[in-house]
């Protein structure tokens, strides 16, 4: 940097994050209005800020940094994204990543938040918005379920979990009377997400993990509850009407309303549901799904 008065280390230090890590490239960054702010400059000036090298511009030894800014964000979105990276193959899935980065650039000293709205990107940018507003489901509905699903296995991981605290036992709801079962609320453990896809994700990720390398499989839904314990994210694939009850009670509902409502749209009988209840309690309390139980006439979990 040439020697000037009006320079200062700070001023210089935000101009030039704003540079590099512009989405547009180095001569984009220098003339946006955030890098004007500190330093009013055009690109082919920008010597008085940055001094050339023997073999680099200014706008070179710059672009230096700013390839390195973003090869260590591709880099993160591929740690966070691995199934998907696998299946659209590292070129097609960099150029996405690219694109997404533009569009979403990074906005947090974290870089934990960095791939939050990549299946929002996916969704936004597909090439086929016309049929998939006539209701066909294709490739990129399949993208856009693995990008959700490595998403939120990730957040799970990170994100607070049971370790370390009590879970609901089955023992506690079978000794909760008849008056009080109508009016208790299930209380979730902090890292439960229950996900709804249109393709076998989580079958197709089962296999990239074991190193199967597995093709796109055909649409077909499927229901997936999300868990950490012992800090491992479990998945457990639940049934259609068992994730409504969840999606239910993951809402605060009583599980009486909740009994009610999802019985009567599933036009199931109440005795039917009873016996999936009993199975679904036990999967559930083994799965350490839930903390406790409260009512909402009590101030105090029900014991």
């Amino acid at each position: 940097m040439q020697e000037n008065e009006d320079f200062d280390l700070g001023k210089l230090q935000t101009w030039m994050q704003t540079v590099i890590s512009h989405a547009g490239g180095i001569e984009a960054g220098i003339a946006s209005e955030e890098a004007q702010r500190e330093f009013k400059i055009a690109p082919d000036t920008l010597e008085k800020i940055i001094c050339r090298s023997n073999n680099l511009t200014s706008t070179e030894r710059l672009g230096i940094y700013g390839n390195a800014y973003f090869a260590r964000l591709l880099e993160c979105l591929r740690e966070s994204f691995p199934a998907l990276a696998y299946a659209l193959g590292d070129e097609l899935f960099d150029e996405f990543s690219l694109e997404y980065l533009q569009r979403y650039p990074s906005q947090s000293y974290s870089l934990c938040e960095l791939g939050g709205h990549f299946a929002a990107h996916l969704q936004e940018t597909r090439p086929d918005a016309e049929q998939r507003a006539a209701g066909q489901i294709d490739w990129p509905d399949f993208l856009i379920d693995l990008a959700t699903l490595e998403w939120n296995i990730e957040q799970v991981f990170d994100g607070p979990g049971t370790e370390g605290k009590p879970s609901l036992a089955i023992a506690q709801i079978e000794s909760i009377s008849p008056e009080q079962w109508s009016q208790i609320i299930l209380q979730p453990g902090p890292s439960l997400r229950i996900l709804e896809f249109q393709f076998p994700v989580n079958d197709y990720y089962t296999e990239f993990r074991q190193e199967k390398k597995p093709e796109m499989p055909a649409p077909r839904p499927q229901y997936i509850a999300l868990n950490r314990r012992e800090y491992v994210v479990r998945r457990l694939e639940i049934e259609p009407l068992e994730y409504r009850l969840l999606e239910r009670i993951l809402c605060g509902d009583s599980l009486g309303d909740v009994i009610q409502r999802v019985a009567a749209e599933a036009e199931v009988p109440l005795e039917q549901f009873a016996e999936l209840l009993q199975q679904w309690f036990q999967k559930w309390t083994t799965a350490q799904f839930f903390s406790s139980i409260s009512s909402p006439q009590a101030e105090t979990p029900i014991d």
